[in-house]
């Protein structure tokens, strides 16, 4: 049997996600596209996996939940965790310890 994933994806709480990159909209799409299993590993934050679980849980799609974790040399590593909770308290943890710097407003892509 043939699964087709994406465990590299990311929601509107990513610098780099848009407005219109919500759990709901990346579940739907990815079912669109034919995709089995994907993770969504925001940066340094895992707070939209819960959505994204239930939104897949309704169409089909298996979500992984996950965390983009951005180290202080700058090396981004993807984290993958069985279990919702386990990801949201390495989440907290995350947001807990880290530099909280503000976005620049002017600054957008």
């Amino acid at each position: 049997m043939k699964y087709y994933y994406d465990l590299h994806l990311h929601s509107c709480l990513s610098p780099c996600g848009d407005m219109d990159m919500t759990p709901n909209n990346l579940v739907n799409m990815a079912k669109l596209l034919g995709l089995d299993v994907i993770a969504l590993t925001d940066h340094n934050t895992s707070l939209n996996c819960e959505a994204a679980i239930k939104v897949g849980e309704e169409v089909g799609v298996l979500v992984i939940p996950g965390m983009e974790l951005t180290t202080s040399e700058d090396i981004h590593a993807v984290c993958l965790f069985p279990t919702l909770e386990k990801a949201l308290a390495f989440s907290q943890y995350v947001d807990e310890n880290r530099i909280h710097i503000r976005n620049k407003a002017a600054i957008r892509q």
